[in-house]
C-alpha cells in the first residue's frame, strides 16, 4: 500500500509539474539553444518570456505580450577588420601593389629587334697598283669586318611543371642579307692567278691586268631554329615564364638559374663576287667585263645544351646571362664559276681540259657552335617585360669564302671541289625587345 501510494504521489507531482510555466522560465543560466536578445538598447522587452513559453510549449492560448514602438535593433556586423583584411590577401591589413613575381603563366611570347655584325677571319690582297706595287683591292678585315646587318628574333612556349618552371620553346632568329662593295680604280694587277682558263676564245687571265676598275661584293644571311626544353631552379631563371613578373616572393634570394637544350638548324652562307674591266672604269656588262663568282651554303644540324643565371638588381629589374653550346653536323655545298655577258670560262689545260669552269661540290663535316647572351629585363607588370642584351655567336667547321677563294690552278676542279671547312664565323651585336606572359 505505501509503494503504491509513493509512486501515485510522485506521478502527480509530476503531472503539476508538466502543467506549470516553470519549466521555461529563464533562470540565469548557460542555454544551449539560442534566443532572440530580450530587450532593447533602452531596456524595453521586444519578446516576453511568456511567449517564448508559448511558443515553446504550444499554450492555447498565448500570454499576451506588451505593445511597444518600433524598435531598431542593431544586428552584430560580420564585416569586421579582419574579414576586410582577408579579402585584401593579408589578416595584418597590409597591402602592396607591387606586381606579382611572374606567375602562374603557362604561355609566353617575345620578339626582338637585331643589329648585329661579323668578325673576318684573315682574308687576302685581291689587286695591287700596277705601277708601285701597293695593295689596292684586298677582301680583308679593314674593309669587310664592320658589315651591320638588322635582323628579328622570335620565340614562344608552353610551361609546365611545379610553378610552371619548365617549358617547351620553339626560337627563331636570323639577320637580313646584307651586302658591302669595295672598289678601286687605276691600272690595277689582280693578284688571283686566271692562267688556267680561257674566256670568250683568248685567255682569261689578261683580263684581270691592267685593269681601269675591279670590285669586290661580299654578303652573308644568317637564320637559326632552336627546339629547347627549359626550365628555372624554385627560386626563379632567365627562361620560360620566368621572364615576366617581379623578383619578388623568389624565396628571399635574388639568384635565380636555369638549364636549356634541345635541337637546332642553323643555316649560314657567303656570297663573293670579284670583277674586273679594262675598257673603261664602269661595270655596264661590256664583253671585256669578267667576273669570278663564288657561293657558299652551311647546312648545321645537332643538339646543343646550356644554362643559365639571373640576378634580381631591383624587384623590376632582373640581370641575366646565358650560354648555350652544339654539335652539328654541318652539309656544305659550294658553288665557283668564272663568267660574263660571252659566256663561262673554259678550262684550257689539264684533265679537265675543254670543260667550262663550273664546280658544284658537296660534303658532311663535323661542326660546333657557342653562343653567349648578356642581358637584363624590366618588368612592366606581371605579364609584360623588355629585353634588352648583347649576344655573341660563333662557328667552327665551316667553309668561308677568305679559305675557298682559288687563288691559282683553277684547272684543278678536283682539289677546288674539296671544301676547305677549317673556317670559323663570329657574329655579335645587340637586341632589344618584348616579352609576354599568359
Amino acid at each position: 500500500m505505501k509503494s503504491q501510494s509513493a509512486r501515485g504521489a510522485c506521478l502527480a507531482i509530476l503531472l503539476a509539474s508538466l502543467a506549470s510555466t516553470a519549466w521555461c522560465q529563464d533562470a540565469g543560466l548557460p542555454n544551449l539553444l539560442p534566443l532572440p536578445p530580450l530587450a532593447a538598447p533602452d531596456g524595453a522587452s521586444v519578446v516576453s518570456r511568456a511567449a517564448t513559453t508559448d511558443a515553446l510549449w504550444g499554450q492555447a492560448d498565448p500570454s499576451p505580450a506588451p505593445q511597444v514602438g518600433d524598435i531598431d535593433v542593431p544586428l552584430p556586423s560580420i564585416m569586421g577588420p579582419d574579414y576586410t583584411d582577408a579579402m585584401k590577401g593579408g589578416y595584418d591589413g597590409s597591402y602592396t601593389s607591387a606586381a606579382p613575381s611572374g606567375g602562374p603563366h603557362n604561355h609566353y611570347i617575345y620578339a626582338n629587334a637585331l643589329i648585329m655584325t661579323h668578325v673576318k677571319q684573315g682574308g687576302f690582297v685581291t689587286a695591287v697598283d700596277s705601277a708601285t706595287g701597293n695593295a689596292a683591292l684586298a677582301f680583308n678585315q679593314a674593309g669587310f669586318n664592320n658589315i651591320w646587318n638588322g635582323g628579328l628574333e622570335i620565340g614562344t612556349g608552353w610551361c609546365f611543371g611545379c610553378n610552371c618552371n619548365r617549358a617547351i620553346e620553339l626560337v627563331y632568329w636570323g639577320l637580313w642579307p646584307a651586302t658591302t662593295t669595295a672598289t678601286a680604280r687605276g691600272s690595277l694587277n689582280s693578284t688571283l692567278d686566271f692562267s688556267g682558263l680561257d674566256y670568250n676564245g683568248a685567255a682569261a687571265a689578261p683580263l684581270f691586268q691592267n685593269a681601269l676598275v675591279q670590285q669586290i661584293q661580299y654578303g652573308f644571311t644568317f637564320n637559326s631554329v632552336e627546339a629547347n626544353l627549359v626550365g628555372n631552379s624554385s627560386c626563379g631563371g632567365p627562361f620560360g615564364c620566368g621572364m615576366c613578373g617581379c623578383c619578388n616572393g623568389r624565396g628571399g634570394s635574388p639568384w635565380g638559374f636555369g638549364w636549356v637544350g634541345g635541337f637546332r638548324y642553323i643555316n649560314f652562307s657567303e656570297q663573293f663576287l670579284y670583277r674586273s674591266d679594262t675598257t673603261d672604269g664602269f661595270f655596264n656588262g661590256d664583253p671585256t667585263e669578267i667576273n669570278y663568282r663564288m657561293s657558299l651554303n652551311n647546312n648545321l644540324y645537332g643538339f646543343q645544351f646550356g644554362g643559365g643565371l639571373s640576378y634580381c638588381v631591383t624587384n623590376r629589374l632582373t640581370a641575366y646571362t646565358i650560354a648555350k653550346f652544339g654539335i652539328y653536323d654541318n652539309h656544305v655545298t659550294q658553288f665557283q664559276t668564272v663568267y660574263g655577258t660571252q659566256g663561262t670560262a673554259m678550262i684550257n689545260t689539264g684533265a679537265a681540259a675543254g670543260q667550262d669552269f663550273v664546280v658544284r661540290s658537296t660534303d658532311n663535316v663535323f661542326a660546333t657552335a657557342g653562343q653567349f647572351d648578356l642581358g637584363g629585363r624590366w618588368a612592366i607588370n606581371n605579364s609584360w617585360s623588355v629585353n634588352f642584351g648583347y649576344r655573341v655567336l660563333g662557328l667552327s667547321g665551316v667553309a668561308i669564302s677568305e679559305v675557298n677563294a682559288v687563288r691559282s690552278n683553277f684547272q684543278n676542279t678536283a682539289a677546288i671541289a674539296s671544301q676547305q671547312t677549317t673556317g670559323s664565323f663570329i657574329l655579335h651585336g645587340g637586341y632589344i625587345g618584348a616579352t609576354y606572359c599568359w
